[in-house]
């Protein structure tokens, strides 16, 4: 039932007569309220809607504070501040704080008491807005039945019984008092905070002694605080040393008494929080700082404070349209929302379908009872093993250890994670049937303690086996065979005796693919046992052999279709096989069209990523920096399930030397299983986190030695000529070498000699926040030999070209490669021709998209199939246009239709090339906070002769940006019971525009095109990835300067992955003794 009253009188009529009200204004609170265990509303609730009352809407300034109307929405508030910033020291103040709320989109239509009314339904949300209010002094009008109330912002939260919140006035504060109010969140914006405080301190006339304070912090604390005795030690005082000791001593007690619950962050970092903040504000109080203490005060995060990013893009050309900067050709109807992703299909036509998945780890399911869950409203059915025709496998057709992972898990089997699917339950809505999904009764008999972390897996020694050893290629020598999978490789003569030598363990974390679009998957009954499958997916063939045998039929009754995916990352490559299976059996046994989509917090909890690593690696070099041997020993956790680690793990040891010239390398690759969501190849998998553990080895002898870094990398470079361990020939072959050239290029193009000066000239003349600067190579290896990839051309006598491509358009630009490649080719206008979805019904047995190769790959065989078409238009030719050409050959009955078919070949290297690279990194933390801002990156590549520069730049830039997440803000965090803690995106925080560097600088090198490949080209993105190593030896530079002056040193230190706020802040350690005033 709604509601929408046009005055006061009417509402409080609705609320005296016993109904269960909910106001309304712009409903964004749906958005979180389902992280605090509320998805829906409460049964019987009546909505109103209050934007029509007069009295909660408008802001006045009056004499002695400004009035606001509780309707009014959080922009409209900042802008009222801002409008009336010289009425009180506190309002740009509290201005630029509400710039840190949610996004410019919720700020826009949500009401600012909202955010307060939403705290008093959830205690132990960490708002903002009270914070900020509460220390401003705010004092909202209530309106509690018949009576209408003034309360302070601790009182509105902790006010029992039904209320509306009608306005509230903030006080004008004194002149020359402090007034500051801070926020450290996981993400610089649209992230809750960690901790945020907001302190008001007033002074007597003297302009010193501390007349009123009030110190209120959130996130700290189980629920808001409202810190009386903190306050109570500054009145009466004077901001010295003593009173501030002794204040954040009270501070920390205050905290202690009703500690956060928070399962992400430790106790001690929330405390050191508040406790810097403290410390800022009694910076801020102070008749002067050193121009080194000023820097604590400084803002580089939120809002006017930070500008838009900016920065250049620069390449070369080689023909039209291949190489050109051609913008994806489905740009526009992807902006606009026209775009059909697979989620958008049997939106009118199918019902909807969601997982029921285990909610325990490594325990029998004794039982699972749907009986309430049938009941609801709107549900259809509970679909579960009993309904799958064929096999109960979601892989059956690769078999041996593939067979563990079953479609839906039975009562009886031993669930091995949290996330494992035990059915489906179907309805008339999304949210019928999610609603009935969560309300399935499970219960378990545990077998086991939960292992749900991999220092917890090693400990125990679990291990599952080995990957086979590498084959193919013996030590210094050329290639003998396909490249097989490989899990440890010795080359080299073995350690001699060395002037140094180090060891240590670097740890790296786990990240979430976070795909736009969810696992989705729409089944639709064709003739007979047949099906049509639309899939957001990778590997379309694996989706249709998988389906064929879950449903007992031949692989040509199941035409897998993808329109485009929006997203993927690795993520679909088989993890869609989750929401295609239960489409597919469900649509079977209800004989009608079934759609699945994930909701992102269940597609988390089932789907995790890349696999966390841990790397011991042992290093022998000599006095001058020059390495001897490396010997490093990977482990992984694959999750339970390990069908998907031999690819990752082979990666990860053959991109284990970069661009190093090791005498002995001595790699090996081991796993631990845990008892979580099985990882499955995420961009880069498995060499991202080999490379960036190269390189911290390598930054280690640097500062073993205390030789600059770039000195020492560039020392042990591979040179032309020399035999990679696995039998590459650098410099010959078509393997070209340009990383000497791109490090001396870059340096020279971004002065980077310079800047590191600046940077050491900044960290002395600042205390409180620091800057480094790196710079790291790439060599990504690329061994194309096992694609293969088809196409299909039809040409229309109007001229227009429609191609079929074996590959999946999942937002890299694929089909716009093609495309141009078609053009160039037939000679044909590039708006003639559209790439249509993937089905395959039209191109069978095509390997899967992924590994950066598929677009060069699809472009080829397009390109094989456009060049049957050319010497069949070519009598037609002469001077006419495209369509006078086509239309004449077709009037001759020309066969304009025609298929390619493309392997990649194989050369006398184990890889056919290397995409090359060099990145530099600037970036400054927050010592206090640990907040990092990423200042400046320089990428220069060597991806041969582009296919599209507009397309290769982007997944340049996208995804070094990812990489940049996974190093900083991405943290996937499980508890002991194997339950993900941040399965969701209240907690999970995938960088934002205001995590993109502020100059982002991408160049490709020109005239460098590879010689084995398509039109020159390379792989793009995933090479892009590799350069994060960058920004991790940027951090680490800061923190070295931070560390010495907290009396730490310039000692070499582990630093393990993620770089979280509180990694940093952890890193440099600052103690409370170091918290010092001005003399």
């Amino acid at each position: 039932n709604w509601y929408r009253p046009v005055n006061l009188e009417q509402y409080v009529q609705l609320a005296v007569s016993g109904m269960k009200l909910q106001p309304i204004c712009a409903k964004t609170s749906d958005g979180v309220r389902k992280y605090y265990g509320k998805e829906y509303a409460e049964e019987g609730a009546v909505f109103v809607d209050i934007t029509l009352i007069p009295e909660l809407q408008g802001v006045e300034l009056h004499k002695k504070e400004l009035h606001c109307g509780a309707t009014v929405s959080i922009a409209d508030l900042i802008e009222a501040l801002e409008k009336h910033a010289s009425a009180s020291p506190s309002f740009t103040v509290v201005a630029e704080h509400l710039k840190r709320v949610a996004a410019v989109q919720i700020r826009s239509v949500a009401s600012w008491a909202g955010n307060i009314m939403f705290n008093r339904e959830f205690p132990e949300f960490q708002s903002d807005i009270s914070t900020i209010l509460a220390a401003a002094g705010t004092v909202f009008q209530v309106q509690c039945g018949l009576s209408t109330r003034h309360l302070t912002t601790k009182e509105l939260i902790e006010l029992q019984g039904d209320a509306l919140l009608l306005s509230m006035k903030i006080p004008k504060l004194p002149a020359g008092c402090v007034f500051q109010t801070f926020k450290t969140s996981q993400r610089h914006v649209f992230a809750h905070a960690i901790v945020n405080l907001g302190a008001f301190i007033a002074f007597e006339q003297d302009g010193q002694t501390v007349q009123d304070a009030r110190i209120v912090v959130a996130g700290a604390t189980r629920t808001l605080l409202v810190a009386h005795e903190t306050a109570a030690q500054l009145k009466g005082c004077k901001l010295i040393q003593a009173v501030l000791d002794k204040g954040l001593n009270t501070l920390r007690a205050e905290i202690a008494e009703n500690p956060s619950p928070s399962q992400v962050n430790t106790p001690e970092y929330l405390s050191d929080l508040a406790a810097s903040f403290l410390y800022k504000t009694f910076l801020a109080g102070q008749p002067s700082l050193t121009p080194q203490q000023r820097s604590a005060l400084v803002p580089f995060i939120p809002a006017d404070a930070r500008p838009v990013s900016s920065g250049t893009e620069s390449f070369g050309t080689a023909g039209s349209p291949v190489s050109q900067y051609i913008p994806k050709l489905t740009s526009k109807i992807l902006a606009s929302g026209e775009a059909l992703f697979p989620s958008d299909f049997g939106v009118h036509s199918a019902l909807f379908g969601q997982l029921v998945f285990s909610t325990s780890a490594n325990a029998q399911l004794v039982a699972l009872d749907v009986a309430d869950a049938l009941k609801l409203p709107g549900v259809r059915d509970f679909v579960g093993a009993s309904a799958i025709p064929g096999l109960n496998c979601v892989n059956a057709p690769f078999g041996g250890e593939n067979l563990a992972e079953k479609v839906f898990f039975e009562v009886g089997d031993v669930l091995p994670c949290v996330g494992a699917p035990l059915g489906i339950m179907v309805a008339d809505t999304w949210k019928q049937a999610r609603l009935a999904a969560k309300s399935v009764t499970q219960k378990y008999k545990p077998v086991g303690a939960v292992v749900a972390s991999l220092d917890d897996a090693v400990r125990l020694r679990r291990s599952t086996l080995a990957v086979p050893a590498m084959g193919g290629v013996s030590s210094g020598g050329r290639r003998t065979g396909r490249r097989e999978y490989v899990s440890e490789v010795n080359f080299g003569p073995g350690r001699k005796g060395a002037e140094r030598e180090i060891s240590n363990t670097f740890k790296t974390g786990a990240q979430y693919f976070f795909y736009m679009e969810t696992q989705a998957a729409c089944a639709f009954p064709a003739d007979g046992d047949g099906w049509e499958v639309v899939v957001s997916d990778q590997d379309s063939n694996f989706t249709q052999q998988c389906l064929a045998s879950i449903m007992g039929v031949p692989m040509h009754k199941i035409n897998v279709k993808v329109p485009r995916a929006g997203g993927a990352y690795g993520g679909k490559l088989n993890r869609q096989m989750l929401t295609a299976s239960a489409a597919v059996v469900a649509a079977n046994k209800l004989r009608r069209p079934v759609r699945v989509q994930n909701e992102r917090s269940d597609d988390m909890q089932m789907i995790t990523g890349r696999q966390p690593m841990n790397f011991n690696y042992d290093v022998t070099f000599s006095n001058s920096g020059k390495v001897d041997s490396m010997t490093m020993n990977m482990v992984c956790d694959p999750g339970w399930f390990y069908g998907d680690l031999v690819g990752d793990m082979s990666m990860a040891v053959h991109w284990a030397d970069n661009c190093y010239k090791y005498q002995t390398f001595k790699v090996k690759v081991n796993s631990a299983p845990t008892d979580t969501p099985h990882s499955t190849s995420m961009r880069a998998p498995g060499c991202m986190q080999s490379i960036l553990a190269a390189e911290v080895a390598m930054e280690h002898v640097a500062k073993t030695l205390n030789e600059p870094l770039e000195v020492v990398q560039e020392r042990n470079f591979y040179k032309e000529k020399d035999v990679t361990p696995f039998g590459d020939h650098i410099g010959q072959f078509g393997y070209n070498w340009t990383v000497p050239l791109l490090w001396s290029r870059i340096q020279i193009d971004t002065n980077y000699a310079q800047r590191k000066a600046d940077v050491h000239a900044y960290n002395g003349a600042n205390r409180w926040t620091k800057r480094g600067i790196a710079l790291s190579p790439v060599k990504y290896v690329m061994d194309d030999s096992f694609y293969s990839s088809g196409a299909t051309i039809c040409i229309y006598s109007d001229g227009t070209v429609l191609v079929s491509s074996g590959g999946s358009e999942i937002g890299q630009g694929l089909n716009t490669k093609v495309a141009c490649c078609v053009a160039e080719t037939l000679d044909a206008p590039l708006d003639k021709v559209i790439v249509g979805p993937r089905e395959t019904s039209k191109i069978p047995n095509n390997t899967g998209t992924g590994g950066s190769g598929t677009s060069e790959c699809s472009a080829q065989a397009a390109i094989v199939a456009a060049q049957k078409l050319v010497p069949r238009l070519l009598p037609y030719r002469g001077e006419k246009s495209w369509e006078d050409v086509v239309s004449a050959a077709a009037a001759k009955d020309v066969p304009l239709l025609a298929s390619g078919w493309w392997q990649a070949s194989s050369t006398e290297n184990a890889n056919q090339y290397a995409t090359q690279g060099a990145a530099s990194c600037e970036v400054q933390i927050d010592v206090l906070t640990g907040e990092l801002l990423v200042r400046r990156v320089d990428v220069l590549m060597d991806i041969g002769t582009q296919l599209d520069a507009a397309v290769d730049i982007g997944q340049l830039q996208g995804g070094f940006v990812q990489a940049m997440g996974y190093l900083t803000s991405e943290e996937l965090k499980f508890g002991t019971d194997g339950t993900q803690l941040n399965a969701d995106t209240w907690e999970y925080k995938v960088p934002s525009t205001y995590d993109v560097p502020l100059v982002f600088n991408v160049s490709l090198q020109k005239d460098t095109p590879n010689p084995t490949r398509v039109k020159g080209s390379k792989a793009t993105a995933e090479p892009a990835m590799c350069l994060l190593p960058s920004v991790y030896l940027a951090v680490k530079h800061a923190i070295y300067a931070a560390r010495v002056e907290v009396g730490l040193g310039d000692a070499w230190f582990n630093l393990n992955v993620p770089l979280t706020t509180e990694a940093i802040r952890s890193a440099v350690s600052v103690p409370q003794s170091e918290l010092l005033l001005p003399h």
